[in-house]
Formats: C-alpha cells, structure tokens, sequence
C-alpha cells in the first residue's frame, strides 16, 4: 500500500511537461505573428493616411490659387522661383509650394512620388507611367511602394488620388 501511494505523488511525468510546454510554446508563437502582423498593418495604414493627407494638401493649395492651376500640372523650374519683397507671381508660388510639398511627401513616404495631371481615369499608373492621358479631371496622384508586399503580384505598388473639383 506503501508503494501505491509513493506512485500517487511522484508528480508530473517529462512527457506531460515536454508536452505542456510545447503547447505553451506554440501559443506564445502565434501570439507574437499576431502582433506582427498588426504592426504591419498598422504600418501600411499610417502609409495611407500620410499619402491621403498629402493629396488633399497639395488639392486645397491649387483650389486657393485656382486661376494658376496650370502653373502645378506643368510645374516651372527652379528658376522660376523669383520672387520680389512685396509679390510673387503665380508660377512661383506654384513652384515653391509643388518643390515643399514633394519634400515633404519624400521625408514622410519614402520611395514615393506625385504629381498633378488631367486624367479621365485616374485610378491607374505607376510611379514610372502615372498614365495621364491629359482628359477628364484634375487630379493628384501618389505613388509609393510598401516593402512589405514588393513580391505580391502588384510589386507592392500604392497609389491615392485625390479629385479636384473642376
């Protein structure tokens, strides 16, 4: 009887411990893919709403000075940015505000690029043919490339368009 009650309390056995924890191990794995996974998206979400923002910047500044809205579908040089005290002329205040707006949509969307054109269908093109065909509306695109997704069937490759009222 001795013996039967020594075999009671022996305690845990190494295969229900090798087991405990490989469970154990297992749910603490898809733990962490889960969080990585919404880190992730988290990330690509962030990207969005930057580029969205950005857009719908550079489409109230055209709105504003809405007589020179050329001056960002064709925008002018460097050269272009000669202003005096008192005046700027329209090409120049749509030069400086397409070079500050492309500054900061390169520090905040890496690999990134826009531009303002006439299209008819705006939701297609790339970074390397936005594909304006110079009809329909104004619009601004935003092209950037999300690292994560560069093997998917797209390249990775995102675009927001933002429509001008005209």
């Amino acid at each position: 009887m001795s013996n039967f009650r020594q075999r009671l309390q022996t305690g845990f056995s190494m295969v229900e411990l090798a087991v405990a924890t490989a469970v154990f191990s297992m749910g603490l794995g898809s733990l962490s893919m889960m969080m990585l996974a919404s880190l992730h998206g988290t990330a690509e979400a962030r990207h969005r709403t930057i580029a969205t923002a950005q857009a719908n910047s550079l489409a109230e500044m055209i709105a504003m000075q809405a007589d020179a809205y050329d001056h960002y579908v064709n925008p002018p040089g460097a050269d272009a940015l000669a202003c005096n005290e008192d005046f700027c002329r329209d090409e120049a205040l749509a030069a400086s505000n397409m070079l500050s707006w492309q500054g900061r949509l390169g520090q905040e969307l890496p690999g990134s690029a826009g531009l303002v054109c006439f299209d008819s269908t705006p939701d297609d093109g790339t970074i390397k043919d936005p594909s304006c065909d110079g009809g329909g509306a104004l619009v601004v695109k935003i092209f950037w490339t999300e690292s994560r997704h560069e093997n998917a069937e797209d390249g990775g490759r995102r675009r927001v368009v933002s429509r001008l009222p005209w």
